[in-house]
């Protein structure tokens, strides 16, 4: 007994130096992410092994299992009845969704300590600061650490909103460093330049301040206060930088000159064509779709000559949608929305009977937030981006079956 209290504990301590990893590297060093995805879904695989367990037969950790595996199978469906075999070297991207299931056992197996999580999100935001500081100073035009530039900024705005819902509940002595930590984050998306990731952040933060206003405790009255004002005078400092002003009205005059008809292969005309081809083939889409990356070849003829070239230059239709329906058709479309929307419902679920825990509003705004970077990016088919949420959407879920079961 007392060997079997001391192997949980030991187990517990190690998952949860994983969960204080992950944010710190993710972002900032290539495959470590990876790597602690990886020894979860082994440990994962352990249990499973050793105590006869099947994530899929457990009620806290079926939903999202089904889920994942569900659109790993949609997105080999995609390869297999397009006939284009040669695309199954890109299957593996996804293989995250394929180990779900595993990493779900290994956190359900141990006591989660939230606050290691949080304190990793917290370190990460810094460390990215440090890194785009050394970039910029190195004259890059768009610092964005080791990935792109509209992945990296996407992936910190989810960092940066799961420590602010925390925030308020936070003892002061932490709340400092949080602020300084969401402070950071906040400056290293507008120095990105990624205008996507701008507008995801300011519906996010409708998003917010609809959960924050739906808390009815005194106590927290003051904190709303707080993080109105503060938000209120982060977002005018930003709005005055010159790099935000010069990108927010170029996107308006080449959206403007596309609405009037002058069609130029610019940032927002070359995506807007992209739109408007798709839209207009929708019918021409098989069950399965045409096969992984292959939506902008299939759609190549059907744009203007001019931006035929910039075009086939991409692998997908700055569109998680339209690019999923056209790569995957109606199958791996409908395992992109249940991926994304499932769990959305289960935390406004569990949020309608609980507005005050932050772990239900963590998880829905995350998944707000996915759904929003689909809108004008790719989502899935980037393996930053495929490891991330399926990391952080396993602990939320987890978290929130097992709060919602105590109640």
């Amino acid at each position: 007994m007392i060997e079997q209290k001391l192997f949980e504990k030991t187990y517990s301590q190690i998952v949860n130096s994983l969960l204080f990893i992950f944010p710190v590297v993710i972002i900032s060093v290539k495959a470590a992410g990876d790597l602690v995805l990886f020894i979860l879904a082994i440990m994962g695989i352990f249990i499973s092994i050793k105590k006869k367990l099947s994530p899929f037969n457990i009620k806290e950790t079926k939903v999202f299992s089904y889920l994942a595996i569900g659109y790993f199978i949609a997105v080999c469906l995609s390869v297999f009845f397009s006939g284009k075999t040669e695309l199954v070297h890109y299957i593996p991207r996804d293989i995250y969704f394929l180990f779900a299931p595993f990493i779900l056992l290994a956190l359900y197996k141990s006591e989660v300590n939230i606050n290691y999580l949080l304190a990793g999100i917290k370190v990460g935001l810094i460390v990215l600061g440090v890194i785009i500081s050394n970039q910029l100073l190195s004259g890059v035009g768009r610092p964005s650490g080791v990935m792109n530039a509209d992945v990296f900024a996407n992936l910190t705005a989810s960092m940066l909103f799961i420590i602010l819902v925390f925030f308020q509940h936070e003892p002061f002595k932490y709340k400092v460093f949080t602020f300084v930590s969401m402070l950071t984050g906040f400056f290293v998306i507008i120095l990105s330049g990624t205008r996507g990731a701008w507008l995801s952040l300011i519906l996010l933060l409708g998003f917010y301040f609809y959960f924050l206003f739906k808390q009815k405790t005194s106590i927290s009255a003051q904190s709303k206060i707080i993080v109105v004002l503060i938000i209120a005078v982060v977002l005018s400092i930003a709005g005055l930088n010159q790099s935000v002003q010069d990108r927010t009205l170029q996107a308006y005059t080449e959206t403007s000159a596309w609405l009037s008809g002058q069609k130029e292969p610019n940032s927002v005309g070359l995506r807007l064509e992209m739109y408007q081809a798709a839209i207009e083939n929708i019918e021409n889409v098989p069950f399965f779709g045409h096969g992984l990356r292959t939506s902008n070849i299939v759609l190549y003829e059907s744009t203007p000559p001019k931006f035929q070239k910039y075009v086939v230059s991409f692998n997908h239709l700055h569109n998680a949608y339209l690019t999923n329906y056209f790569n995957g058709g109606i199958v791996l479309l409908a395992a992109l929305l249940l991926l994304l929307f499932v769990p959305f419902i289960i935390f406004l679920k569990a949020n309608s009977q609980n507005h005050e825990n932050p772990i239900f509003i963590a998880g829905a705004l995350l998944a707000v937030g996915y759904s929003s970077f689909g809108m004008v990016n790719i989502l899935f088919g980037d393996v930053f981006m495929n490891a991330f949420y399926v990391f952080f959407m396993s602990i939320f879920l987890l978290q929130t079956a097992k709060l919602t079961k105590v109640s």
